[in-house]
């Protein structure tokens, strides 16, 4: 199925072709009956059948999208064969490039065309040799067989923009999405995407009893560092941070730039001690790594409060008192943690 489209539009794809489908080969396999052309009758009444099969079974989307497809080939291939409704039929394949393309996309529905051409080929031969169908006038298969490969071009071009504008979108949404949950600096999730893992990890808090420590940090004397070492010494100390917090943090937590030199790291399932000893290696590694830019070379220290989730207390009362502890820790001399 077409790698465009999302599982419900899939759906939705193969729901409409093989109601259509069922709609268009009921209707002919009526008039088929009323012109008394029973064996075309059969043919197009069970053609509808496989039809209402896939409609039913649209979740399956590969199974139902391969049913229309193969159906509506060999119901084509038919009516080159035997010419149809007064030798009508191979009108119809017409219909093929714009359904194949729709569900398979361009590069598989290109292979399925062309292996479907060739079978129209043959089945034109098939209807002249064993004297199956005569069309008059005799240039008729060609010209249809012509106009069948100028309406695949034109259908697989438009199919190729299609594409192309199809990924320009999704690059750019992709990039959007990007630039509205990351802080573009640290590569961290932004506080906006924090809140929303905040909100997701007190909800298992009240349903599953599952708490969450959070640490609130702040680099020490960084308008310091910006003010003696400048402002890309600066960004380069709050990247080599976020990398120190990606290392020494759990698989399962969550670290993102708070706002300015803050950041704010969510740690599911924990206690406070688990979390002050998350904080400690935090200190351990910073102390063990410096900050290096040109010449300069500074080792950062962090301030770190930590704070236990209360299943009765908002988020913003957690990171209030998360910023109480912070503050504590400032007051005594920093480079330290504090939690309560």
């Amino acid at each position: 199925m077409h790698k465009y489209f999302d599982k419900t539009e899939r759906e939705l794809i193969v729901r409409f072709f093989s109601s259509i489908g069922f709609i268009s080969t009921f209707l002919m396999s009526c008039i088929a009956f009323i012109n008394s052309e029973y064996f075309l009758f059969v043919t197009l009444f069970g053609s509808s059948l496989i039809y209402i099969w896939a409609f039913n079974v649209y979740k399956e989307v590969e199974k139902s999208a391969n049913a229309i497809l193969y159906n509506l080939y060999g119901l084509m291939l038919y009516l080159v064969v035997t010419g149809g409704a007064e030798g009508t039929g191979p009108i119809w394949i017409f219909i093929v490039s714009p359904v194949t393309y729709s569900i398979r996309g361009l590069k598989r529905g290109t292979s399925d065309i062309f292996i479907f051409l060739l079978a129209i080929m043959l089945g034109f031969y098939c209807a002249d040799m064993f004297n199956i169908y005569e069309y008059k006038p005799a240039q008729f298969p060609y010209r249809i067989v012509f106009s069948f490969i100028i309406v695949a071009l034109l259908t697989g071009f438009y199919e190729q923009s299609r594409e192309k504008y199809s990924n320009k979108i999704i690059a750019l949404s992709q990039r959007n999405e990007r630039l509205a949950t990351i802080d573009p600096l640290t590569e961290l999730p932004n506080r906006r995407h924090a809140m929303h893992k905040l909100s997701e990890f007190k909800k298992e808090h009240a349903y599953k009893g599952i708490p969450f420590v959070l640490l609130l940090a702040d680099v020490d004397n960084f308008k310091k560092i910006n003010d003696k070492y400048g402002h890309n010494f600066g960004d380069e100390a709050l990247i080599h941070l976020a990398n120190i917090f990606k290392k020494n943090i759990p698989q399962n937590a969550v670290a993102s730039r708070w706002g300015g030199e803050e950041f704010l790291i969510a740690i599911p399932n924990v206690s406070v001690t688990e979390g002050v000893n998350v904080a400690d290696k935090i200190h351990d590694s910073l102390k063990k790594a410096a900050v290096s830019l040109r010449t300069n070379t500074v080792n950062l220290t962090i301030s770190i409060g930590v704070v236990q989730s209360e299943e009765n207390r908002s988020i913003d009362l957690d990171i209030k008192h998360a910023d109480q502890q912070l503050y504590k820790a400032k007051e005594q001399g920093k480079n330290r943690t504090c939690s309560a």
